[in-house]
């Protein structure tokens, strides 16, 4: 059996629709729903409630910390990462899951694969990640051996790519990460101030991570700042001007053709 762990926060709307699917689908597959939960002010654990998920509340949050409590409360080896904004796919998603990873006995995560680009780089390597750094596991939706866990824990101080770090110490310890041919749907919206500090984290993590890696200098950021602002969006800005003629004319024709 499965535990699934879900990292959540004031996504209650979103949260539901997941656990109507894992309940409605996958009740057969997990005996356990684990709801780690960032001091949500919504109706997120009540919800939770509902459908009788284990709360687990966490303060000073991390993504790494979030995945660490999630997994130290499961009963299972075999564990769900999942955030409340994404959703697995398909009726055998667990079936055929737990009967890839039962053959393999080194395995400590398992990516689902989520782009054309995803299968390719799995089929050229024989669905083993090779750069775990770059191509690890995506903790929105993956499999954690709690096994592998229990020796190599995520990093609780990194601000994102916590998935990938741990994906890259696994396989530095002789763990595999797998690309599987199973997937899921990712809906989140976010607002202004939350993609902003996605832009900051993500691209702080990357740099801290690929230490071969030069974060350019303030002289080329203000160039490719003037770059962008004077070039670049002008030159987008008369692009979409001229697509906008395009489709008002196509409409005008359309209108005579529907006289």
């Amino acid at each position: 059996m499965i535990s699934v762990v879900i990292r959540n926060k004031n996504e209650a709307k979103l949260l539901e629709r997941t656990l109507k699917v894992l309940t409605k689908f996958y009740k057969n597959d997990i005996d356990e729903i684990i709801l780690v939960d960032n001091n949500s002010t919504d109706k997120s654990v009540e919800i939770a409630n509902q459908y009788n998920c284990k709360i687990v509340h966490i303060d000073k949050f991390t993504y790494g910390k979030a995945i660490n409590l999630g997994i130290e409360s499961a009963k299972n080896d075999i564990i769900l990462l999942l955030s409340s904004h994404a959703i697995p796919v398909g009726n055998s998603f667990f079936k055929n899951s737990i009967q890839f990873i039962t053959e393999k006995n080194d395995w400590a995560g398992i990516r689902f694969i989520n782009s054309a680009k995803n299968f390719e780089r799995a089929l050229e390597s024989n669905f083993e990640v090779k750069q775990p750094l770059d191509f690890g596991l995506m903790a929105a939706c993956c499999l954690v051996s709690k096994r592998a866990w229990e020796q190599i824990k995520f990093d609780e101080s990194l601000p994102f790519s916590e998935d990938k770090e741990w994906s890259d110490r696994v396989t530095e310890r002789g763990f595999k990460i797998y690309d599987f041919n199973e997937t899921f749907f990712y809906e989140i919206q976010r607002n202004e101030a939350s993609q902003l500090n996605r832009i900051k984290n993500e691209t702080l993590s990357h740099f801290q991570l690929h230490k071969n890696k030069k974060f350019p200098s303030k002289i080329k950021l203000v160039f490719s700042f003037l770059k962008k602002v004077f070039i670049l969006n002008t030159i987008s800005y008369f692009r979409t001007l001229k697509r906008d003629f395009q489709i008002l004319k196509i409409k005008f024709w359309i209108s005579n053709q529907l006289k």
